[in-house]
């Protein structure tokens, strides 16, 4: 499927769907309704009314919604973050990390809560998981969530017993490294109150240059 849209930080997760089989389209929005966190973005012009009983035909759904759509903002009837987009101007101050490595196929991820062992099975299904491990259990984790063609998008996490160690420094840092090899650059998108991941962005060298609205499922 052929988006029209440009290829930037703001629509990396809509050109991942419009690369997806079992993704469906509809005039202003892209969707997909399989995977441990399905997921509809709205890029277009559609009427106020139209977007909200989209999200109430989809309440298990995540919608990113454009910064300029104050008025879906309103509308919604959801809990709805504002994400900030950052980029990585200077690949080369990543810091030098060692410690990390593909997640195993068969590695048990019986250890982690519900929601985070879904996303990750759903993840390394498609894409390599880069993991570091505390006493022999995998404890953090990044993957690319979303690509197109110029961008791909962040997703990191750290088990709880395992924060505060420089983990997730060394998980997210090897990650970019061998993301970038396919020619693709990293986008950091986090909500504002997540104050963990904007520090870890900064850390690595991100700048922010973007933002979205994020809808949370009505349903989880």
């Amino acid at each position: 499927m052929n988006l029209a849209l440009p290829d930037l930080p703001r629509w990396v997760e809509a050109h991942d769907l419009a690369r997806d089989p079992d993704s469906w389209h509809r005039e202003g929005c892209i969707g997909h309704d399989g995977g441990a966190a399905p997921l509809i973005c709205v890029y277009g012009t559609l009427p106020v009314d139209a977007v909200v009983a989209l999200a109430n035909a989809h309440p298990k759904h995540t919608l990113l919604v454009p910064r300029e759509r104050e008025d879906l903002v309103l509308a919604l009837p959801r809990p709805i973050a504002r994400a900030i987009l950052h980029t990585l101007p200077d690949p080369d101050a990543l810091p030098d990390c060692e410690g990390a490595a593909p997640l195993p196929e068969d590695a048990s991820l019986a250890h982690l809560p519900d929601d985070l062992r879904a996303e990750l099975e759903d993840a390394r299904a498609r894409t390599t998981v880069w993991t570091a491990w505390v006493d022999g259990i995998p404890a953090s984790f990044a993957y690319a969530s979303a690509q197109s063609a110029a961008w791909f998008d962040i997703g990191v996490d750290t088990v709880a017993g395992a924060r505060q160690l420089g983990l997730a420094t060394i998980v997210a840092s090897t990650m970019i490294r061998a993301e970038r090899t396919n020619g693709r650059e990293p986008v950091w998108g986090a909500t504002e109150d997540n104050q963990g991941s904007l520090r870890l962005a900064a850390r690595l060298g991100f700048v922010a240059v973007d933002e979205l609205w994020v809808a949370a499922p009505a349903v989880h």
